[in-house]
C-alpha cells in the first residue's frame, strides 16, 4: 500500500513538472533531462563526464517509455514531464518494440566507446588520490555536489559529514526516500547491538534483579536482628547491629521506602547515609569509617540507563551500595562486621539464592569481582578453622584470616587507587567488577612527576593494548603523547603483555571489546579499495571507540571506575536501489559470536523473556544477513534484488527492531516519534575516570561519548560503475571536566550538544571529517521522482 500511494503521488509529482525547468546534470556539459526527448546526434562529447554519458546514452530507450530497473536512472528520468507517461504505455503494452535507428546507433556506440575509455580512469586518477570522482555516475542524486565532498571522495574514496540525526537508521531511511545507495556500515549494527543489550539488561534489573535484591536485603536485615539477639558476645552483638544499620540503608535504597527500624545508636548514622547518597556528593563518613578521606558518594547518581525510570533508579542506588560500601581487612571492627555476614549467609540457603541470582550471571556478563567478596572471606574462614566468634576472641586467628584476606587481595584486586587513603584490601558484599579497559585507564596516566604530565587517559591507550595499531600509531605518531610523558611508551608496553594475559571469551563484555578489535584490526586483500587505508583505520577506530563508549555506558554500574585516588501490482515494479556492506567479515562473524553468548548466559540464568527471545533473534538475523551479503561482495557473487531491497529498507527495519527494544511491549509501535527521553538520542555518555590524584593540580573526570550520528559517502564499485553510496556513522567523543561537578547523566549530555555540536571530538578525526556547514540534500526532483 505504501509503494502504491508513493509511486501515484510520483506520477502526480512527474506530470506537474510539464514547464519546469528539470535536472541539470552536474558536469561541463549542463545537460538538461528534461530536454533528452530531443537529442544532437553529432554533439561533442569529449568534455562530459561518465555520468552525463550514461544519461544522455539511457535518455534514448527512457524516450520509448524503457522501464529502467536501476532506481538512480529511473528517478532522473521521472523528474521530466514526457517520462512516466509513456513508462506506463510500454508496461502496459501498448507501445511497440524499442529499435534504434542508424542514426541513433552510432551516436549509442559514440557513447559506449567513451564511457569505456573513461571507465578505464576508475581509480589513481593523474592529479592524486584512490579513486576518480568525476567518474561517480549518480552525483545528480545530491542538489549540491560540494566541492570539499569531492575531493575528500577523491583523495580517500570516503569522507565523513557532520549531522544531526537522532539515530543511525534514520540516514538510511533518509536513503530509502531519496532513492540513495546505501553503504550498509558497522556502526548501524554496532548501535542495534548496543540498543539490544542496554534495554534487555534494563528490563531484566527492573522486572527480575530489583526484586530479588530487594528480598535479599530485607532477609539478610531480619538474619542480622535475629543475630544480634541471640548472640552472647557484645562485640557480635555490635557487628550484627551494625550490619542491619547496612542492610536497612540498601533495601531502602532499593524500595524508595522509610528504612527499617535500627539499634539506636545507628538510627542517626542510617539518615546521613541516605542523605548523602541523595545528595551525590562526596563526603566524610563517621559511619563508613571515612573520617579523614571523602566517600565517593558522587557515584550513587543514576547514570547511564538508569535514569530512564524510578524502579532502575532504585536498583542503581541499592547495588552501588552493595558493591561499593567497604569492609577494610585492616580494620578490626569491620573485619568482623564482614565476618558475621559472611557466616550468617553461609548458614541461610535463601540468603545465598538470592545472593546468586545476581552475583552468578553478572559475573558472566561482566567480570568477576575485583575486590574481595564476602563468600570468598567464608572460605578464608572456613580453611582457617574460624568462625566470627573465634575472630573477635583470639588475635591469632584474626591475624590468620586478615593475612590470607590480604593476600587474595593482592592477587585479585587490579583496580587499586595510587594514592591509597584507607585499607589496601577491601572487601563487599558484592564488589563491583574487573574490566581488562578499566586496568589500562588506570595505569596509563602519570602519577610519579611532581606534576601529571598526563592528568587522564584516552580510549585509544585501551586499543593500541590489545593489538590496534592504528591507535598506537595515532598516539605516537599523530598526537606525540611520548612526548608529553616519556613513562607512556613503558606503561602501554607493560599494559599489551597484561592483555596478552586476558581471557577474552570470558565474559560478554570482553568478547564485545574483542569484537571491536576484530572491526579494527582485520585485513583482506579483496576489500575494496578505500578499506585497506589509514584513513579507513580511523574510520574503524572511531566505530570501535563509540561502541566501546556504549559498552562503557552500558556497563556503568557494575565496572569497577579507576580512581588515581581514593506497493499494488497495477502499478509500475519498484526499481532497483543497489547498496552496499562494509565487508569487513572477520567482525561480522565475531559480532553473532558475541551475540550468541549473551543470549545463552542469559538463557542459563532463566532471564530471557518470550519478548526478548524474539529480539534477539532478530537482531542475529540482521548480523546473518550482513554476514552473508558480504562474503557475496567480496568473492564478486550475483547480490538477488531480494537482498538489494532488504538493504534499501535497512533503515526501517532497524527502526522497528529498535522500537521493539525501547518501547513497552502494550504500546502501539507506529514510529520513531513515539520515543521520548534520553533513549530518542543515540548520544549517551559515560564517566570512566577520576583523576584525583595528590600530583594533579586540576582534578577531573574523563567522559567517553557518542554524539549525534554522521553521515559517511564512499564511493563504491557496483557492476563495474563508481556509485556514491551514503551511511551512518558513530560521533565518538571523549572530554573531561573539573571534579566536582555532578557526573553527566545521557540527559545533560544530549543538553549540551546542541550549543556545542563539535564537543569533544578527537583532533585525530579532523583528516577524514569534511568541513562542510551542513550535510548535503537529495536532489528534491529526484526524491519526489523516485516512484519508491
Amino acid at each position: 500500500m505504501k509503494r502504491l500511494i508513493l509511486s501515484f503521488v510520483t506520477l502526480l509529482l512527474a506530470l506537474q513538472m510539464y514547464g519546469q525547468d528539470g535536472i541539470v546534470l552536474p558536469g561541463k556539459g549542463h545537460i538538461n533531462v528534461e530536454n533528452l526527448n530531443k537529442i544532437d546526434y553529432n554533439m561533442d562529447i569529449s568534455q562530459l563526464s561518465l555520468s552525463e554519458l550514461r544519461v544522455l546514452r539511457n535518455a534514448l530507450a527512457a524516450r520509448q517509455g524503457y522501464l529502467f530497473m536501476t532506481s538512480d536512472l529511473r528517478s532522473v528520468f521521472a523528474s521530466t514531464s514526457w517520462y512516466i507517461e509513456k513508462a506506463y504505455e510500454r508496461y502496459a503494452g501498448n507501445l511497440p518494440e524499442i529499435r534504434y535507428n542508424a542514426e541513433e546507433t552510432a551516436f549509442i556506440n559514440r557513447l559506449k566507446a567513451r564511457e569505456a575509455e573513461l571507465s578505464r580512469n576508475n581509480y589513481a586518477p593523474a592529479g592524486g588520490g584512490l579513486v576518480n570522482a568525476e567518474n561517480i555516475v549518480n552525483p545528480y542524486l545530491l542538489t549540491d555536489f560540494a566541492p570539499e565532498l569531492k575531493a575528500a571522495l577523491t583523495r580517500n574514496g570516503f569522507g565523513i559529514v557532520a549531522s544531526n540525526d537522532e539515530q543511525l537508521f534514520q540516514i538510511y531511511e533518509k536513503n530509502m526516500y531519496g532513492v540513495m545507495p546505501s553503504f550498509i556500515t558497522t556502526d548501524l549494527y554496532l548501535q542495534l547491538f548496543h540498543m539490544y543489550f542496554d534495554s534487555t539488561l534494563r528490563k531484566i534489573e527492573a522486572s527480575t534483579l530489583l526484586g530479588a535484591m530487594t528480598k535479599y536485603c530485607s532477609h539478610m536485615y531480619k538474619l542480622m536482628d535475629k543475630y544480634s539477639k541471640s548472640a552472647d558476645n557484645a562485640e557480635l552483638r555490635n557487628a550484627a547491629e551494625w550490619n542491619k544499620a547496612y542492610f536497612a540503608v540498601a533495601q531502602s535504597l532499593f524500595t524508595g521506602e522509610k528504612p527499617q527500624k535500627v539499634a539506636a545508636e545507628y538510627t542517626q548514622a542510617v539518615r546521613d547515609e541516605l542523605e548523602n547518597v541523595y545528595n551525590e556528593s562526596d563526603n566524610f563518613s563517621e559511619y563508613l569509617g571515612y573520617t579523614d578521606v571523602k566517600f565517593a558518594y558522587s557515584l550513587f547518581r543514576p547514570r547511564g540507563h538508569y535514569t530512564r525510570n524510578e524502579a532502575v533508579k532504585r536498583y542503581f542506588r541499592g547495588m552501588m551500595w552493595l558493591q561499593t560500601v567497604p569492609f577494610g581487612s585492616d580494620s578490626d571492627t569491620q573485619l568482623l562486621c564482614a565476618a558475621v555476614i559472611a557466616e550468617v549467609m553461609h548458614g541461610d540457603s535463601k540468603a545465598q539464592q538470592l545472593y546468586d541470582r545476581i552475583d552468578k550471571p553478572i559475573r558472566f556478563l561482566m567480570g568477576e569481582p575485583d575486590n574481595v567478596t564476602i563468600m570468598q572471606l567464608y572460605d578464608i574462614m572456613a580453611a582457617n578453622n574460624a568462625d566470627a566468634l573465634k575472630i573477635q576472641k583470639s588475635d591469632k586467628i584474626l591475624k590468620k584470616v586478615r593475612k590470607a584476606v590480604d593476600e587474595l587481595g593482592e592477587t585479585q584486586i587490579r583496580i587499586r587507587p595510587v594514592f591509597e587513603r584507607t585499607s589496601r584490601v577491601k572487601i563487599n558484599v558484592m564488589p563491583q567488577r574487573y574490566t581488562p579497559d578499566a586496568e589500562v585507564l588506570l595505569k596509563t596516566v602519570d602519577y610519579y612527576s611532581p606534576q601529571t604530565k598526563r592528568d587522564v587517559p584516552m580510549g585509544l591507550d585501551f586499543m593500541a593494548t590489545i593489538g590496534v595499531d592504528p591507535a598506537k600509531n595515532i598516539l605516537f605518531d599523530e598526537l606525540k603523547e611520548q612526548e608529553r610523558w616519556d613513562g607512556l611508551t613503558g606503561k602501554l608496553t607493560e599494559m599489551t603483555t597484561r592483555m596478552g594475559e586476558i581471557d577474552w571469551n570470558a565474559t560478554v563484555y570482553n568478547r564485545w571489546e574483542q569484537a571491536l578489535k576484530e572491526l579494527c584490526v582485520a585485513k583482506d586483500s579483496r576489500y575494496p579499495y578505500f578499506m585497506n587505508t589509514t584513513q579507513w583505520d580511523k574510520k574503524n577506530l572511531n566505530a570501535a571507540l563509540a561502541s566501546w563508549a556504549e559498552l562503557k555506558h552500558d556497563a556503568i554500574l557494575y565496572a569497577k571506575q579507576p580512581f588515581a585516588a581514593e506497493c499494488g501490482d497495477a502499478d509500475l515494479p519498484d526499481p532497483i536501489t543497489k547498496s552496499y556492506v562494509e565487508p569487513n567479515i572477520a567482525f561480522w562473524t565475531k559480532a553473532i559470536e558475541v551475540l550468541d553468548e549473551l543470549t545463552r548466559v542469559l538463557d542459563s540464568y532463566e532471564l530471557l523473556t518470550q519478548e526478548t527471545r524474539e529480539q534477539a533473534q532478530k537482531v542475529r538475523d540482521e548480523a546473518e544477513f550482513l554476514l552473508q551479503i558480504s562474503n557475496k561482495e567480496l568473492k564478486h557473487e550475483t547480490i538477488t534484488d531480494e537482498e538489494y531491497n532488504r538493504m534499501f529498507l535497512i533503515g526501517g527495519a532497524y527502526e522497528h527492531i529498535t522500537l521493539d527494544l525501547v518501547l513497552e511491549a502494550t504500546d502501539y509501535k507506529h514510529g520513531w516519534y513515539q520515543v521520548t527521553g534520553a533513549d530518542k538520542s543515540i548520544s549517551v555518555v559515560a564517566d570512566v575516570f577520576t583523576s584525583n590524584g595528590d600530583n594533579n593540580p586540576d582534578k577531573s573526570i574523563l567522559y567517553e561519548a557518542v554524539g549525534p550520528a554522521d553521515e559517511i559517502y564512499v564511493v563504491v564499485e557496483i557492476d563495474g560503475l563508481l556509485y556514491l553510496t551514503r551511511g551512518a556513522v558513530f560521533s565518538y567523543r571523549e572530554f573531561k571536566r573539573p571534579l566536582g561537578q555532578p557526573r553527566l547523566t545521557d540527559e545533560e549530555w544530549q543538553e549540551m550538544l546542541p550549543k556545542a555540536p563539535a564537543y569533544g571530538r578527537p583532533s585525530w578525526m579532523e583528516e577524514i571529517i569534511v568541513p562542510l556547514k551542513k550535510a548535503p540534500e537529495v536532489n528534491s526532483e529526484v526524491f519526489y521522482s523516485g516512484g519508491c
